[in-house]
């Protein structure tokens, strides 16, 4: 740790500078060691945007994982039947022997792509293994970024960042809430307890809602994490598309749009207008089953109401067939009001001009071609972010159709829990004839390995944040991702890894070390890796409407509500309404054997995604997975407050606790996502009890038709106190 982190030391105890990454957020903390031992994690009240505060993730639950008793700490490889739980320790040199020599058999029978990688959320490894596979020359890269947050991704680099997005301007349009924004829209989103990319939500959200902004919620929940709700519009689940559309009618129809940016800066404006003008709020409404007049309450107020910002999230994410195309249509509520790269609207924040390290340069020939799903789902190629379309990699792994997957290395990802469809995924990670896990704590992935590798945790690894920088008052703050407090037994970080598994493939002077990469992404920033680690955090300024300056990113370097590449690819241009693919509409005679629509990913302040329930300091407060429910849903269906009931669908069935609750529609049932149980049996560990994942299919005709985003929410169901026999 360099001296300039360290706050204070009085003998053997020193309180240093940290980074948080029990989620992606990054809140500064002050982490005290004594004799070597990390004992207390607090908030750091010098840092910018937390300024103290921290979640119920961070703080003691980050001392439990750093010395739990049930860590991985050193390498493992399988000595049984694939899931049986038999290993035998092996060393670091033993372990990266053994998947290079496989990967490389692999490659030399079936091609390099029969290998393909699996990460999570950008945890700071998506550059390393982007990089290893363009160099081994796989193009199959499954990430969850399909379905969350890559739907937001696609829409703003189609629409507006384009050949700019993570090359000076970030990626996405985050609500910018340090400038006092008077309206406030949470459209499927609770950033107060789930963080967007870089947004650290807890405190400049609350501090934002202090100023007593109007509130208006478009959800068909209305939780407790979010603002004071002046309006809610508790929307059918899948229908944002068709909402944002009915808002743009009212705005335009009105004249309450931004003349001089939609004349000089919005390509395909009259075309987007003649759309918009069949979605009146009285149609809106049969769609969306709101009320019509609140719908133009909404919409007037978001527009007139300077500054406003709208905080998306998930929620259109994961709605399948409409996904990519709805979060358009949000997008381009935000341009047409003028909110767009402004003060308290959403900003495109600078993104530091960092070098590309992926090394897309070196896949062969044919290979990019070769990614699986990516000729059907065509934004799955669009930079910053490329990668296969998981459910159809999990599909070719057990078919060998297109060809064999038979290798499959993960990290930072736990796809027997994170993937719709969990028997299919399980299957497809029980066939492979190579399974890699890097993980902190046995999961039901890592139980299916042939080799599972003591990953490093926070406070256990140093790395260059290359990626998702943090968004603070006046700019990005660019900081190091974590930094080592302690090195406990064998547990490395992945770039580690990586590094040595490159040398092993014969690809190590290619490939790099960290130290290198991390030379080579900071040298046109003018920064050398040590400078960087010797500080808490580096400011990039922020500049607003920087469009003024430099146009667009977009071909023709305006804001495209009419997108050219969109057009290109044979898509719809314009961001189009299209129904679920369940739902009382479109699928009538399904809605008659399952009337009530299900939302799985229900966000809670103590668990992310599928990390953090091993912690007993998180268990205790969250001990197991509830149905979320209308009271009088249940009643109807003779079920109690906290009794157990079963929620069916098509795809699954799954029993649960019941919670009644009057913030939600009636017609709407919510379950949480990411459970296993690390007391159970393995090496499922509960995954068929407690994982939502069992309800939902995988079919890629239910996807988004643009990036084959899975639909996790808006899928028909019911609940009942016993399913019927055979569901």
């Amino acid at each position: 740790m360099p001296d300039t982190l360290i706050v204070r030391q009085s003998g053997s105890e020193q309180v240093v500078r940290a980074i948080c990454r029990m989620c992606h957020g990054g809140c500064g903390t002050l982490v005290t060691i004594k004799d070597g031992v990390v004992t207390d994690v607090a908030g750091d009240p010098d840092n910018p945007v937390n300024r103290g505060k921290l979640c119920s993730k961070a703080g003691a639950p980050s001392v439990e994982q750093l010395y739990h008793e049930a860590r991985i700490d050193r390498p493992l490889m399988r000595v049984g039947e694939r899931g049986a739980g038999e290993w035998k320790a092996v060393s670091w040199p033993e372990a990266v022997s053994f998947i290079a020599r496989k990967m490389l058999e692999i490659k030399a029978e079936d091609g390099a792509e029969a290998v393909a990688f699996a990460r999570g959320v950008s945890m700071n490894n998506n550059q390393i293994v982007t990089r290893l596979a363009n160099l081994f020359g796989t193009p199959n890269i499954a990430s969850i970024n399909y379905y969350c947050y890559g739907p937001r991704t696609a829409a703003c680099t189609l629409m507006a960042t384009g050949r700019f997005a993570a090359r000076g301007w970030d990626v996405v349009a985050i609500p910018d809430f340090f400038n006092h924004p008077k309206c406030i829209v949470e459209w499927g989103a609770q950033k107060r307890i789930a963080n967007d990319h870089g947004l650290i939500g807890h405190t400049p959200v609350t501090d934002a809602f202090r100023g007593k902004p109007v509130s208006i919620i478009v959800d068909p929940r209305r939780p407790t994490a979010c603002g004071p709700g002046h309006i809610w519009l508790p929307l059918r689940p899948g229908t944002d598309g068709a909402m944002a559309l009915g808002w743009a009618n009212v705005i335009i129809a009105e004249n309450l749009y931004d003349k001089d940016f939609v004349e000089n800066w919005c390509h395909g404006f009259e075309a987007y207008r003649e759309m918009v003008a069949a979605y009146t709020p009285e149609v809106v409404a049969g769609i969306t089953g709101c009320d019509a007049e609140e719908i133009r309450k909404a919409a007037r107020l978001y527009a007139t109401t300077k500054p406003a910002n709208m905080v998306w999230g998930t929620g259109a994410d994961h709605i399948g067939r409409n996904a990519v195309q709805s979060n358009r249509a949000i997008l381009a509520l935000i341009g047409i009001t003028g909110n767009l790269d402004a003060p308290g609207g959403n900003c495109f924040w600078p993104s530091p001009k960092l070098g590309d390290t992926e090394r897309y340069d070196a896949l062969p020939p044919g290979q990019a071609e070769k990614r699986i799903g990516a000729d059907r789902f065509k934004c799955l190629t669009l930079r910053p972010t490329v990668y296969a379309h998981p459910p159809s990699l999990f599909d070719a792994i057990l078919t060998e159709k297109p060809y064999k997957v038979r290798g499959l290395l993960v990290v930072g990802n736990n796809p027997a829990v994170c993937y719709p469809n969990t028997a299919a995924v399980t299957a497809a990670l029980r066939k492979l004839d190579l399974l890699v896990v890097s993980e902190i704590f046995m999961t039901p992935t890592a139980a299916l390995a042939d080799i599972v590798l003591p990953a490093a945790s926070n406070l256990e690894r140093t790395e260059p944040r290359l990626y998702m920088h943090i968004k603070g008052p006046g700019g990005t703050l660019m900081d190091t991702s974590t930094r080592a407090a302690v090195q406990i037994a064998e547990r490395r970080s992945d770039w580690d890894f990586f590094a040595d598994l490159a040398v092993a493939l014969g690809l190590g002077e290619q490939y790099g070390t960290t130290e290198s990469i991390a030379e080579e992404a900071l040298a046109p920033f003018g920064m050398s890796w040590d400078e960087l680690r010797e500080r808490d955090y580096v400011t990039v300024p922020i500049a607003y409407r920087k469009y003024e300056q430099e146009g667009f990113g977009t071909p023709t370097g305006k804001f495209e509500l009419w997108s050219t590449q969109l057009e290109q690819w044979g898509y719809p241009p314009l961001p189009v309404y299209e129904e679920p693919a369940e739902s009382p509409v479109s699928t009538p005679a399904l809605h008659q054997l399952y009337p009530l629509i299900l939302n799985t990913g229900v966000r809670t302040p103590t668990y992310w995604n599928s990390n953090g329930h091993p912690l007993s300091t998180l268990r205790r407060l969250n001990p197991e997975p509830l149905l979320e429910i209308h009271p009088d849903t249940a009643q109807a269906r003779g079920l109690e407050d906290r009794a157990m009931a079963w929620v069916v669908t098509r795809h699954g069935r799954m029993r649960l606790r019941v919670r009644f609750s009057r913030r939600t529609r009636p017609d709407t049932v919510s379950v949480p996502h990411g459970w296993w149980l690390p007391d159970a049996e393995g090496p499922d560990f509960g995954i068929f009890q407690t994982c939502s994942n069992i309800l939902l299919g995988n079919d890629p005709d239910d996807c988004d038709q643009i990036l084959g985003s899975s639909p996790l929410k808006a899928v028909l169901c019911d609940v009942v106190a016993e399913p019927l026999p055979g569901e």
